[in-house]
């Protein structure tokens, strides 16, 4: 066999190889995403334990909420509640909530984004991370549109490997990335009616912008 002969064999190896890699890299993301499209697409509730890290780190807190809109958030200083029309934002230490209509609520709320990223979004690459001792698929969504679905750029989620369990979210807003730590994630459980309505404690200064 010629020299020509053989480099035409090896190119076509590695362009085979290459090809393969490829395939199994978008088999690998799509497989992914209809893991997590199979487990959280019918979710009706959730509930959240996270920390963030981006752009402020060291937040804990607590979510439990539904489809709906309806949410009960807890964090260090305060408990923000939702009943679908209204926000109340109680600030213990101080005796004082706020009061707010749904819409000016941020659309990047951990809740909506693990609500609708199925919907809204579509796979564009999977990578591989070291966090801590494990190792994790990074998951990355764009929206389908093209365009930015509810103000996010860009949806990562960290997937242990060989799992489903999301373990760490990073949304890209602008030029802001926000960025949680998932310590547990419930879903389908049944949350009473009662956690999403607040009666404010005696002396609370109430401040009402509805």
């Amino acid at each position: 066999m010629t020299y020509k002969g053989i480099k035409f064999i090896l190119m076509t190896f590695v362009l085979a190889l290459m090809h393969h890699s490829f395939a199994n890299a978008q088999d690998s993301k799509d497989q992914l995403f209809a893991q997590l499209r199979k487990k959280f697409g019918s979710m009706r509730s959730l509930e959240v334990s996270f920390s963030s890290l981006e752009p402020v780190s060291g937040i804990k807190g607590t979510l439990k909420a539904l489809r709906s809109g309806k949410y009960h958030l807890t964090v260090t200083d305060r408990t923000i509640i939702c009943d679908g029309n209204s926000i109340w934002n109680y600030v213990p230490a101080r005796k004082n909530v706020t009061i707010n209509a749904l819409k000016s609520r941020p659309s990047t709320s951990l809740d909506i984004v693990l609500f609708t990223f199925l919907y809204n979004y579509q796979p564009k690459e999977l990578k591989e991370f070291s966090i801590g001792n494990s190792i994790y698929h990074g998951l990355e969504l764009i929206p389908k549109s093209g365009k930015t679905a509810m103000g996010i750029k860009s949806l990562t989620l960290f997937v242990k490997k060989g799992g489903s369990e999301i373990k760490r979210i990073k949304a890209v807003e602008g030029q802001q990335a926000l960025m949680w730590d998932i310590q547990s994630l419930k879903i389908n459980a049944s949350l009473p009616e009662s956690l999403f309505t607040f009666s404010p404690p005696k002396d609370t200064e109430i401040l009402d912008l509805r």
